[in-house]
């Protein structure tokens, strides 16, 4: 496994971001609750964050038949793929994450056109500062491991 540039950091990181993309939305929602007319704004990232993990799941995949087929083959390296497998072993790691602000559109909840729910935005939060830090205690269980190696401790943190 290699400690340190491993998947989980960075997809970790990218989902953190989105976190707090999400946080600062909620609190605009918050502060905006009774504004007329303010339409409240919500964050999605979760589905470009699948498709990365998905996407980085098919070139393992290829790294390892491709490794397998070395072996048995080493002057035939790459030969027989596709454009699109040479593509996506050389694609960055993060090309295609994106975090989209959204504005709902969904009927008023007020006579004033707001359509801003003070209960859901509290229960979003909730959730939200959760999700946050579930994500960073796995980080920094993450660095524990790299500083328990690196420092030559065995053990787990």
């Amino acid at each position: 496994m290699d400690f340190i540039n491993n998947r989980t950091k960075d997809i970790t990181a990218m989902a953190l971001d989105g976190l707090y993309e999400r946080s600062k939305a909620i609190s605009a929602n918050t502060v905006n609750a009774l504004t007329p007319d303010y339409k409240r704004k919500e964050v999605n990232f979760e589905a470009s964050l699948r498709n990365i993990i998905q996407q980085e799941n098919e070139k393992a995949e290829l790294k390892a038949q491709n490794s397998a087929f070395y072996q048995a083959h080493p002057d035939m390296i790459l030969k027989g793929k596709s454009p699109a497998e040479l593509a996506l072993l050389s694609s960055n790691f993060d090309k295609g994450f994106e975090i989209e602000v959204e504005t709902d559109i969904s009927d008023p909840v007020d006579s004033e056109g707001n359509n801003v729910s003070i209960e859901r935005e509290m229960m979003d939060e909730a959730k939200n500062g959760m999700q946050y830090m579930v994500l960073t205690n796995l980080m920094s269980r993450q660095y524990r491991q790299m500083n328990s190696i690196i420092s030559g401790q065995i053990g787990n943190s």
